[in-house]
């Protein structure tokens, strides 16, 4: 896209137009009205009375070095998001809809932000404690520090005629100082070129920023001359490209291969970014038009949740995804005016709560009026099941089927060991029961500087040795590109599906000459078969993780019982030896939970190993409420 045509097509809007409808009271009453809206708007206002009533929370230097001490992210990252974004969203959220709220905490939490050293996590600086680092600390751009700038500039223009015009004014001065002035006048941030969510996230960000800020005189008219609009289009352009590149991360198919949580954050904010610009140009940017190919791409990245849910809120929780998700309804009504084809979720796989554990005002305000704009309901019948299918550039298999009355779903992944948010996991794969992943991927876990470090892989939910994979020799997957599945066979119907691969370069274990394993799932059943060739004996240990205990019921026979489900697993007890052992994961929000694994161990230089799964046919479920496998299902971010 030429700077000029994006000049062209900002001269035909209007800033105002970034807001339209977001104050009505007819929009705050649907909400208000709306069985997800209302009690989501009743919890942001008691949270709110709270905050109003709290003082604010310091970020004082020895939180903000933990994380050069230790690698601890938390103690940081608790007061930055709970204590104040979060707060912020809550108090403005209710300032928004209730148009006589005392915008006094508001305004002392804005001035608070203002006050902060630097708007980046200390996670993502350069030169954390250098006292001069290659560029000042407050003008490192990262994803928090950006999406800071997005939500202080919105909030001004929401608030004009409410907000003190000093503080209106000191949150101009700070988004142009911290982040529109050094993205002009400096080298391009890397992540403008990235094909990750950081190229959407920062880019819509920056770009909203901008939209809200930077625009001639600051009047309500917009699109005037002069070097603010020279700016304007500057930054809109540069971050038009941005969305480009993001979305160049995507394959053919539409798949996200860092799971669906991080494909509702970075897909999240390209839909808002796109819905802005379509607002503020009068429709002259299009960014669902004027970035998607001919073959529908863009449809198919929308498209991916209906691949990825497996039954339930369970999900195909490769990588850094949970095992449980949910969809921000917002982001679903406004995909679905999209790409009409896309039917609404059925109301367990949405997101109950607007303001995510990060407390993203962007994605908070929108979810409750894109999914709130209209007054009418859609007619097409809810998703419950979606396509499946095969993924090619990802190489995920995902199948669902029923069994009886059991809602059964299977997901297994080929790729390669040096994905985004990587785990080491050819071969992996979830297999859930009525919306229970009994045989199971851990998903993410607890980020620190150990997690994203050269440690990363000795920890348990991202090394192989957490996922339903062999060992081979005591030796767990190798991180690499170059560790990558071979797929040998691929079939796929309604029914049933057959998905075979090679995972032998996953180890480097020079005696290991192949390990073949295919998974036939039909009806229901799932048969794992591996075939190892090695040119001297190994010790194959074949694991398989699960959020509940394996019981040995009798020899060559296991049970897993959840709480509405269960499976039962056989194979051959004379070649195999079987081992249940406890495992300490820390899941993403801190909390440490105990899981399971069998080990089944043989010694050979060629051998077969087969796994029947197949679910109870008759509801089982264990005495007591037991533990969730995560704290419930969460959004994306």
């Amino acid at each position: 896209m030429h700077e000029v045509t994006v000049t062209e097509a900002l001269r035909a809007g209007r800033r105002e137009d970034l807001i339209a409808g977001y104050r009505s009271p007819a929009l705050w009453q649907r909400v208000r009205a709306s069985p997800l809206g209302g009690p989501a708007l009743d919890a942001i206002a008691a949270r709110a009375a709270t905050w109003a009533g709290t003082a604010i929370e310091p970020l004082p230097f020895s939180l903000y070095r933990r994380y050069a001490e230790d690698g601890a992210r938390a103690p940081f990252q608790d007061v930055y998001f709970r204590a104040r974004r979060n707060r912020l969203t809550d108090l403005a959220l209710t300032a928004l809809w209730r148009p006589d709220e005392d915008l006094a905490p508001l305004e002392d939490l804005v001035w608070a932000v203002c006050d902060e050293y630097a708007w980046a996590l200390p996670a993502h600086l350069d030169g954390l404690t250098d006292p001069h680092p290659p560029r000042p600390h407050a003008e490192q751009i990262d994803l928090f520090a950006a999406e800071t700038a997005f939500t202080l500039a919105e909030l001004r223009h929401l608030f004009a005629d409410r907000l003190s015009p000093l503080v209106a004014e000191r949150v101009r001065d700070e988004v142009l100082r911290r982040v529109l002035r050094p993205l002009l006048e400096h080298p391009a941030p890397w992540w403008e070129s990235a094909r990750t969510n950081w190229s959407a996230v920062c880019g819509c960000s920056v770009g909203m920023a901008a939209l809200h800020l930077l625009d001639g005189d600051g009047d309500s008219d917009g699109g005037g001359d002069g070097p603010d609009a020279d700016a304007l289009a500057q930054v809109t352009s540069r971050m038009t490209e941005a969305m480009r590149c993001f979305l160049a991360g995507y394959g053919d198919d539409g798949a996200c291969p860092e799971g669906l949580a991080y494909w509702s954050y970075g897909f999240g904010f390209f839909t808002v970014y796109a819905d802005a610009l379509h607002r503020r140009t009068a429709g002259r940017i299009d960014l669902f038009e004027d970035l998607d190919d001919p073959a529908g791409k863009l449809e198919r990245v929308a498209r991916f949740p209906e691949r990825v849910f497996l039954s339930g809120t369970a999900t195909a929780a490769f990588s850094d995804t949970p095992p449980h998700s949910t969809l921000d309804p917002g982001l679903a009504a406004r995909l679905g005016r999209r790409f009409p084809g896309i039917a609404p979720p059925p109301p367990e796989r949405l997101e109950t709560e607007p303001v995510n554990s990060m407390g993203s005002w962007a994605t908070a305000l929108r979810s409750l009026v894109w999914a709130h704009e209209s007054a009418t309901t859609s007619t097409t019948s809810p998703s419950l099941d979606g396509p499946g299918g095969y993924l090619p550039d990802v190489q995920w298999m995902i199948s669902r089927t029923r069994s009886g009355e059991r809602h059964v779903a299977f997901a297994a992944k080929g790729g390669h060991n040096d994905e985004l948010h990587n785990h080491n996991d050819v071969g992996s794969f979830v297999l859930a029961v009525d919306g229970e992943p009994l045989l199971a991927e851990l998903g993410r876990g607890f980020y620190s500087g150990r997690y994203f470090g050269p440690d990363r892989y000795t920890v348990l939910c991202t090394g192989s040795q957490g996922h339903s994979v062999p060992l081979i020799d005591g030796t767990p997957q190798r991180a690499s590109r170059e560790a990558a599945a071979e797929v040998l066979a691929v079939e796929h119907t309604p029914a049933s599906a057959l998905f075979r691969l090679d995972l032998a370069r996953a180890y480097a274990v020079p005696a290991l000459s192949s390990l073949v394993r295919e998974f036939a799932f039909s009806r229901g059943r799932l048969v794992l078969r591996d075939r190892v060739t090695a040119r001297a004996p190994v010790e194959i240990t074949e694991r398989f993780m699960s959020f509940e205990p394996f019981v040995l019921e009798a020899p060559g026979r296991v049970l897993l019982r959840g709480r509405r489900s269960a499976l039962r697993l056989s194979y051959d007890a004379y070649a195999w030896e079987a081992r249940v052992l406890q495992h300490a994961h820390v899941r993403h929000d801190g909390t440490t939970a105990t899981v399971h694994s069998l080990d089944l161990l043989r010694t050979c230089a060629e051998g077969e190993f087969e796994l029947r799964a197949e679910p109870e046919p008759e509801p089982g479920a264990r005495p007591g409420p037991g533990p969730d496998p995560e704290p419930g299902p969460v959004r994306g971010g």
